[in-house]
């Protein structure tokens, strides 16, 4: 389901129908260092950022769920997993320690290819929530054509997906002890 169709039914839902959450704005905020307003460090702040969140992760969250469960059905019928059952390893140890670090392998990769994906997505997020974020700041300087800004939130997008990439790199040496972090020779 589209973030945007899942942001108007979470607004319908919580805040028109039921009327537990706020359907837009940032809510309270609090200046700190003197220059900057945040809502991160007040309760109400916090519960403006519950329906956001949660349509931001919906679209994350199906894709995730299927590849872990089709990646731990895939590495639990390889030939290691068998082996340590046939040595009575506790089924936990199998589990948590021999199947799932191989399972997350695919998924630490598609993580960060996400995680990008989440960065576009949330200009729909902050348009539909009435956010005052760089979605809606880019979105401002395409309608005023002030092309200076625009460069600048596609250089900080960019920057953003190179630092992304480089972090799941280094996570995925982490975690597959077989990739060379350091570029010597093997």
């Amino acid at each position: 389901m589209p973030v945007f169709l899942t942001a108007i039914g979470l607004i319908y839902l919580f805040s028109i129908e039921l009327g537990w959450m706020p359907s837009f704005g940032r809510g309270e905020t609090v200046e700190i260092f003197g220059f900057w307003d945040t809502g991160f460090l007040t309760q109400d702040g916090l519960v403006h950022l519950v329906l956001p969140c949660i349509s931001l992760a919906s679209i994350m969250m199906p894709l995730f769920i299927r590849l872990i469960r089709a990646e731990m059905m895939e590495v639990l019928q390889s030939e290691y997993v068998k082996y340590a059952w046939a040595k009575g390893i506790s089924p936990f140890r199998i589990y948590f320690v021999h199947a799932f670090k191989n399972t997350m392998l695919p998924v630490i990769t598609v993580g960060g290819v996400q995680i990008g994906t989440m960065v576009a997505y949330t200009i729909l997020t902050e348009t539909v929530f009435q956010w005052p974020g760089m979605g809606f700041l880019f979105l401002e300087a395409i309608n005023r054509v002030d092309t200076p800004l625009i460069v600048a939130y596609l250089i900080v997008v960019g920057a953003i997906f190179v630092v992304t990439n480089t972090i799941v790199d280094l996570i995925y040496g982490m975690v597959n002890p077989m990739v060379k972090i350091t570029g010597g020779k093997g």
